[in-house]
């Protein structure tokens, strides 16, 4: 597979399997520098796939020696497309970690639904000693969630409250520089996007 980068507007959405694994190599390596720290021994990341999900999830197998359960919802590559770049990022951590004799698991499917929270405690009571964990990071990042109970759809904005926000962009393709003005939130998207960010699942995990 050739694989070229296509874009919907700032977002690139091609991944390039070895840049991710480059990546994760960097991550670990700038992590065993710095590694003998104690900390926790049983970590649940949920949202590992990329950011600082995934830099925690390095951090606390490679700074602690920690076990680690990583939570995400990612895609395999097909015969005409690339894989997401989650979906690289934490077989080339798995596979590095395992290899390097560290614990570490994970469960691929959407964290908000309870099927998923289940498959997660399965897994905890299974493979952790003492069937706990001592930290858990909940680092998602979402445009929607769909309620467990109700079955509700919500979808969540990256907008200023109360006024509009002006400020500068810049187009990467062309590397001019803009102005740009995003609108103040409405009531009922602030109220979706409050239900995607706003803790109620990070507490149902709890």
């Amino acid at each position: 597979m050739i694989i070229k980068p296509k874009y919907r507007g700032f977002i690139c959405t091609t991944v390039h399997p070895l840049g991710c694994r480059e990546n994760i190599s960097e991550q670990i390596g700038c992590v065993k520098s710095k590694a003998g720290i104690k900390g926790p021994g049983r970590v649940l990341v949920i949202g590992a796939s990329t950011g600082y999900g995934l830099a925690s999830r390095i951090s606390a197998a490679y700074g602690f020696g920690a076990d680690t359960i990583g939570v995400f919802f990612e895609k395999p590559g097909t015969g005409l497309k690339t894989g997401t770049a989650g979906w690289y990022n934490n077989g080339f951590f798995e596979a590095q970690a395992r290899k390097d004799g560290l614990n570490a698991m994970s469960v691929n499917g959407d964290a908000f639904s309870k099927d998923v929270k289940d498959q997660t405690l399965e897994l905890i009571r299974d493979s952790m000693p003492g069937r706990k964990v001592d930290l858990v990071v909940y680092s998602l990042a979402s445009p929607k969630r769909a309620d467990p109970e109700t079955g509700e759809v919500y979808n969540s904005v990256i907008k200023p409250v109360g006024r509009p926000f002006t400020g500068k962009t810049v187009d990467f393709h062309t590397g001019a520089v803009s102005e740009i003005t995003v609108p103040p939130a409405t009531e009922e998207e602030i109220r979706e996007t409050v239900a995607v960010m706003g803790g109620e699942d990070w507490k149902l995990w709890i």
